[in-house]
C-alpha cells in the first residue's frame, strides 16, 4: 500500500495530521525515544510527547523506561482493527439503548442536508453502523456516475462492505438499463446484494436508499446528501420501489 493511502486511511479512522506523522514515524523506527520520533516526524519534541501520550491512551503504542529514558514502540497494526471493532460494538450498544426514546413523540418529517465530502462520508459511516443485523437496504444506484468513489477511498469502502457482510445486511439494488456490466467486481463479491436493471425508459444519476424509517438521497458529483426520516413517507416511496422492482430484470 502506498504511503499516501496509509495516511488517508489513518485519517479516516480519526487520526489528525500530526498523529499520522508520529504514528508513521514510529512505525518506521520500530522503537525510539520522543526525540527520535520528533526528528523523524519533523515536529517539535514537546508536541510529539503529547501526541505519543494520546496514542498510548488509545492503546496504539506502548512505552517502557530504560536507564531513565522513555522508549515508545508501535503495537501490532491489528490494534487499529480491534479499536475500530470496539467502536462498532459501542455504537451498536448505544443504538439498542437509545432506540426506544429517539424521537418517540415526533410525527413530522425530520430532514437533514449534508453538502461536504467529510459530512457525507461521516453520515454514511454512521448509517451503516446503525443498521440492525440481517436488515435489508433498498437502493436505486447509477454505477457509471461513481458517486461512492467521489467520497470514499477504495480501501475504506471495502471495509464498509465487509461490515455490511458481517452484519448479514442484504442490499436490493435497482440500476439503470445496461449498467450492470459497469459495476466493479469487488462490490458484488464483498456484500450480499441482489441487482435488477430498470426498464430502458428510466434514467437515474444519483443514489437513493430506503429503509423502514428513512430515505437517503445521495450524489457524489456534486456532493450532497439529503436525509428524510418519516415512517409514512418511507412506506409510500417503498411501494413505488416495489413496483419498479417487479418490472425490472434480475441480473444476479
Amino acid at each position: 500500500m502506498q504511503l499516501v493511502n496509509i495516511k488517508e486511511n489513518l485519517k479516516e479512522l480519526g487520526f489528525n495530521s500530526n498523529e499520522v506523522k508520529v504514528y508513521i514515524a514510529l512505525t518506521q523506527l520500530g522503537e525510539g525515544t520522543a526525540a527520535l520520533v520528533a526528528k523523524k516526524a519533523g515536529l517539535p519534541r514537546t508536541t510529539v510527547i503529547s501526541l505519543l501520550d494520546r496514542l498510548g491512551s488509545q492503546n496504539y503504542i506502548t512505552t517502557h523506561i530504560y536507564k531513565g529514558k522513555t522508549y515508545y514502540w508501535i503495537e501490532s497494526p491489528r490494534v487499529i482493527e480491534n479499536a475500530f471493532q470496539k467502536k462498532l460494538e459501542i455504537a451498536a450498544s448505544l443504538n439498542a439503548e437509545l432506540a426506544g426514546m429517539y424521537r418517540s413523540e415526533a410525527h413530522f418529517p425530520h430532514v437533514k442536508i449534508f453538502d461536504t465530502r467529510a459530512a457525507v462520508r461521516s453520515f454514511i459511516e454512521k448509517f451503516l453502523l446503525n443498521l440492525e443485523k440481517n436488515s435489508v437496504i433498498h437502493t436505486i444506484d447509477s454505477p457509471k456516475e461513481g458517486n461512492y468513489a467521489q467520497v470514499f477511498l477504495e480501501d475504506v469502502f471495502e471495509m464498509m462492505l465487509k461490515e455490511k457482510r458481517q452484519k448479514g445486511i442484504l442490499t436490493r439494488s435497482l440500476v439503470p438499463h445496461g449498467s450492470f456490466g459497469g459495476i466493479e467486481k469487488f462490490k458484488l463479491r464483498n456484500q450480499a446484494i441482489k441487482i435488477r436493471e430498470m426498464p430502458e425508459s428510466i434514467d437515474f444519476e444519483t443514489s437513493l436508499w430506503i429503509t423502514e424509517s428513512m430515505i437517503v438521497h445521495f450524489s457524489g458529483n456534486p456532493v450532497f446528501l439529503v436525509l428524510v426520516e418519516h415512517d409514512l413517507i418511507c412506506k409510500s416511496i417503498k411501494s413505488l420501489y416495489d413496483f419498479l422492482w417487479s418490472v425490472s430484470t434480475p441480473m444476479n
